[in-house]
């Protein structure tokens, strides 16, 4: 079975997202945002009962979703992944951070990239990378097809989509993303980078942004 444990963390506020295969005895963190202590101490109790933290995926490169990156790295030993279309904002986490009245924390250093189509796993669960350009131009999603469930980041929202209006965002990128996303079964729950959950059926029906 794969666990999702969502933790709403930070000023902004994000979720972060905890996956576990317990059976497998291996763990995952997406977008380790502002402030994830509760979500580092659960992965201190999986870790005790002999669950690994395998990585820690970026969904994209905005500071938000990346704050914690290095305190996890530290703790965990875990290698970092996210596109390389991003890696300009991780290197500019300082000036993000100041942008938003954060002081900035110590910048972490991926260890792999993400591309469009590769596979991931956790335990054994697969899920798909999604590039999903618009957002940022790094932006990815996790399909998990066998369970139903794509990790949106900041692409879709419920209601609504992510904002276009910071460097290196693409309002026409965005729609051709939205379109990725909007081919996926209908009823594939997204799992978004902040608010709550929603389905592709539930925004096709009522999203403004996903009326064509």
């Amino acid at each position: 079975m794969l666990n999702i444990e969502t933790f709403v963390v930070g000023p902004l506020p994000n979720n972060l997202y905890l996956l576990h295969d317990d059976e497998a005895g291996e763990a995952v963190v997406i977008d380790p945002s502002i402030g994830s202590d509760a979500a580092m101490q659960r992965m201190k109790s999986l870790q005790s009962s002999g669950v690994l933290l395998s990585a820690i995926w970026n969904t994209h490169g905005h500071f938000d979703h990346i704050y914690d990156n290095a305190l996890w790295q530290q703790e965990f030993a875990a290698p970092l992944v996210m596109h390389a279309a991003d890696n300009f904002l991780l290197e500019r986490l300082a000036q993000q951070s100041l942008w938003f009245g954060m002081a900035p924390p110590e910048r972490a250093v991926p260890d792999a990239t993400l591309e469009d189509g590769q596979t991931v796993y956790v335990g054994n669960h697969v899920a798909r990378v999604i590039h999903l350009p618009g957002h940022s131009p790094g932006s990815v999603g996790f399909f998990f097809e066998n369970e139903g469930i794509c990790i949106s980041g900041d692409v879709l929202f419920r209601g609504s989509v992510g904002r276009t209006d910071l460097p290196g965002c693409s309002p026409d990128e965005l729609q051709i993303s939205l379109r990725k996303l909007a081919a996926l079964p209908a009823a594939t729950r997204i799992l978004s980078g902040h608010g709550d959950e929603t389905t592709i059926e539930h925004e096709l029906a009522h999203n403004p942004y996903l009326r064509d």
